[in-house]
């Protein structure tokens, strides 16, 4: 018998607590579904000896339990089910309570107080209250977390009563709705010094979330068992297991034969094939995300790049050297657009279209800008040098980890440029060692890919690119101070149209100055059998997908 699952989940990549950390094209990741209790079969179903057991496959893995210093998309598995926010979103992805009951903001808009629910409890039975959402907010100001960024503007965090905070902003602060901070139990925590929380984390994190995570075998499996207590309802589904798998190839062949349930992300050139399949529904949605090239960009001793990628001018030509429907057709197998701008354009009004000012595939105009900036080839070796004879000869770093789509991408790109006379080097490896040549080995590499998912507020994502980021969430290592300016900003403008006037000169900066070069959009492509459970619903309604983000509010 099949179960029912009234499933209530999100567009793919609308973090609940949205990630510091870069994410690889084809590799999105999922959180667990939640289900509610209710209807004759499920009650007969939870009668029941046998769990309900759902098997989620995915390739990628969480770096921590600790929210604190989680970094990679992958942690989503975790936070979106252990830990809740103060508010989150509905199915129709508007903001509703999460451990905030109701919310309100003072008349000058410094001031926003939160009613909390009462009678909820931590895995270890402990209750809720205020005390732990003011732990969390300070601790997250006094220290230099990938998740403190969210804060910016806010001053001061107060307790009220038992179950009333009140957050004061220097100046009105438009995304307080939007910040997405997991609340830790402060009684588990507030022994620990900021400079402890840099590297604690619990072995199975207390939260007050719809389920528990209580074995992890790193490279094989994470599995959570349903909160009996959950203050949203009791799930259908007693256990969610996320099986790890090394790659895309053995993620589809375990969908086939009935291994795991559902799959977060179906590899491309596979989409026909599984969509052939019986028992099998392949689910596609317009991705928010992007992937791009990245350039090392930090202007430090430090550095080991090639500081020739430094120079503005190399990379905008490299920008419109690069074929990117031609990355979009080969590596995605048409299955996402090309792409401009940091914001993608399914987000909505935040998105930047460049317009008449798109840097249009032109492999003429990208040799002219070189010409330009003084980079010829003076010996026909076929690579252009610098007035002082040094080549334009790049380090090219890329994640085979991630399926094939990076791979075929990068060879899309190294063709590209040598034809304008830049020569790339390829080297190819996993994400963790990507991670470790950019944050632990001095930025030892000059160009690389990675991508990113976006939230429904452009916020976080924009901070990617601060200044104060760089070693942090920052992956290029970029600095522009009037981009940093308009970033504090557009955190104070409430009149939404002037914040996204200046989203919009943002994201234009980037464009310009191209520390990253956006590639493209990839959709969102999950798949599910249909012969164990049904109910899968997409949210927002037709246009959303169905696996990868878990809605709490029941």
């Amino acid at each position: 018998m099949k179960k029912r699952m009234s499933l209530l989940l999100v567009v793919l990549m609308l973090l609940l607590i949205p990630l510091a950390g870069c994410q690889g094209s084809g590799t999105e990741t999922t959180a667990a579904a939640t289900t509610t209790a209710g209807g004759t079969e499920a009650a007969t179903e939870a009668a029941s000896t046998e769990p309900s057991v759902l098997r989620i496959g995915t390739t990628s893995e969480p770096d921590s339990t600790s929210p604190l210093i989680a970094t990679l998309s992958a942690y989503s598995i975790i936070a979106n089910v252990v830990y809740n926010d103060l508010i989150e979103y509905d199915d129709n992805l508007n903001p509703v309570g999460g451990l905030a009951e109701s919310w309100s903001v003072s008349d000058d808009g410094l001031t926003w107080t939160y009613n909390l629910r009462q009678g909820v409890k931590w895995f270890d039975g402990e209750d809720f209250t205020a005390d732990d959402v003011v732990w969390t907010y300070t601790t997250l100001l006094a220290g230099e977390f990938p998740q403190s960024v969210q804060l910016t503007g806010i001053t001061a965090v107060t307790k009220v009563d038992d179950y009333t905070v009140e957050m004061t902003t220097e100046a009105p602060k438009a995304d307080m709705e939007s910040v997405r901070v997991g609340i830790l139990p402060e009684h588990i925590y507030k022994d620990k010094s900021i400079d402890d929380l840099y590297t604690f984390a619990e072995e199975t994190p207390v939260g007050t979330g719809i389920y528990k995570l209580t074995e992890w075998e790193p490279g094989q499996y994470l599995k959570f068992e349903a909160n009996k207590d959950y203050f949203g309802g009791t799930p259908q589904v007693d256990e969610v297991i996320y099986v790890i798998f090394a790659n895309t190839d053995t993620l589809m062949q375990a969908l086939t034969t009935g291994e795991v349930d559902a799959v977060t992300s179906v590899a491309s050139n596979q989409v026909e094939t599984l969509a052939a399949e019986d028992g099998i529904e392949v689910v596609q949605a317009a991705g928010r995300n992007w992937t791009q090239l990245g350039f090392n960009c930090w202007d430090s001793p430090d550095s080991l790049g090639n500081p020739l990628v430094l120079d503005p001018q190399i990379r905008l030509a490299c920008d419109y050297a690069i074929d990117k429907q031609q990355i979009v057709d080969l590596a995605l197998n048409g299955y996402g657009i090309a792409a401009t701008s940091m914001i993608p354009a399914s987000v909505g009004d935040w998105h930047w279209d460049p317009g008449s000012e798109i840097h249009n595939y032109d492999p003429e105009t990208a040799k002219q800008i070189l010409e330009d900036a003084g980079y010829t080839d003076t010996n026909g070796d076929g690579i252009r040098e610098d007035a002082n004879g040094n080549p334009l000869d790049f380090r090219f770093a890329v994640i085979s980890s991630y399926g094939e789509a990076y791979i075929k991408a990068s060879a899309v790109i190294q063709k590209n440029l040598q034809e304008i006379g830049i020569n790339t080097t390829i080297t190819t490896m996993d994400g963790g060692a990507q991670s470790d040549l950019i944050y632990e080995q001095n930025f030892d590499t000059d160009m690389y890919l990675w991508g990113w998912g976006a939230e429904l507020d452009p916020s976080l994502k924009l901070s990617v690119m601060l200044t104060d980021q760089i070693g942090k969430r920052s992956d290029c290592f970029w600095s522009n101070s009037e981009y940093d300016a308009l970033y504090d900003l557009q955190v104070t403008q409430v009149n939404r149209d002037e914040r996204i006037n200046t989203v919009h000169e943002m994201q234009k900066i980037v464009y310009e100055e191209a520390p990253y070069i956006i590639l493209y959009n990839k959709d969102t492509i999950e798949a599910y059998r249909t012969d164990k459970f049904e109910g899968w619903t997409k949210v927002p309604s037709e246009i959303g997908s169905t696996i990868s983000q878990v809605n709490k509010s029941l």
